[in-house]
């Protein structure tokens, strides 16, 4: 007799629900536009350093040619003999000549401490080109960048016993309409030779500004009873257009 422990299960497999894969979703709005944002940002900066190193160039280029003009009068007043009249000479500017002047000597008509010291300007190694001489001032013809310059050869044959307060300015100005300016002083102390009643010095101003036209320059010294012309090279008054 057969023994069964029971009538046969059944077996059923079942199979795993599969999860149905989720919807695709565009990229959101937000980081679109700051994507965006970025790259408007990535565009300006490039922008200004383009911008920048534009300007970099234009003041490399102009300093450049600032440079060589410098260089051009350095040469052309070192090939000048001294006895010889400062004159322009063909072939030594690399373009047409430029407004100048060099005025040398003093006349001492009023000893007040502003008002301008008179020069030669048209013997000896005094000239004018393109710039007018007036009262001791000299007129700038056009809008541009001027080197001014001034040297004064000063002494004194008795100094004073106290010398501590013994002071002189030597300085060029600028007459705009009815307005002074100054743009070029020297302070400094005289009769300071220990030991010694008579004094000599010298005093030197020069540097580079930007004149309009129809501007005046000119030269004033404190104590002009300082001041010892000893021919034209050792006292005068001049600008360039560089």
């Amino acid at each position: 007799m057969d023994r069964y422990g029971g009538p046969p299960k059944s077996v059923f497999t079942v199979e795993d629900r599969v999860q149905p894969s989720a919807p695709y979703l565009p990229v959101p709005l937000v980081r679109r536009a700051a994507d965006r944002g970025k790259l408007l940002i990535q565009l300006v900066l490039l922008v200004f350093s383009l911008l920048a190193l534009c300007g970099a160039a234009s003041e490399i280029y102009f300093l450049m040619k600032v440079e060589s003009r410098l260089m051009a009068v350095q040469n052309l007043i070192q090939e000048i003999n001294p006895a010889q009249k400062m004159i322009f000479r063909p072939g030594s500017w690399d373009g047409p000549p430029m407004p100048s002047a060099h005025v040398t000597g003093i006349v001492v008509v009023d000893s007040s401490s502003n008002s301008p010291l008179q020069w030669e300007h048209d013997k000896g190694l005094a000239f004018l080109h393109e710039i007018n001489y007036s009262n001791g001032s000299l007129l700038c013809p056009k809008d541009g960048l001027y080197f001014i310059y001034s040297k004064l050869q000063l002494g004194l044959s008795k100094c004073p016993q106290d010398t501590e307060n013994v002071v002189f300015t030597h300085q060029v100005v600028k007459r705009s309409s009815t307005i002074n300016i100054s743009m070029l002083a020297n302070i400094r102390r005289f009769c300071d030779t220990q030991g010694s009643t008579v004094w000599r010095g010298s005093s030197f101003v020069g540097g580079i500004f930007m004149l309009a036209k129809g501007e005046e320059v000119f030269v004033s010294m404190s104590h002009k009873h300082l001041i010892r012309v000893q021919g034209d090279s050792t006292t005068f008054f001049g600008m360039f257009m560089v």
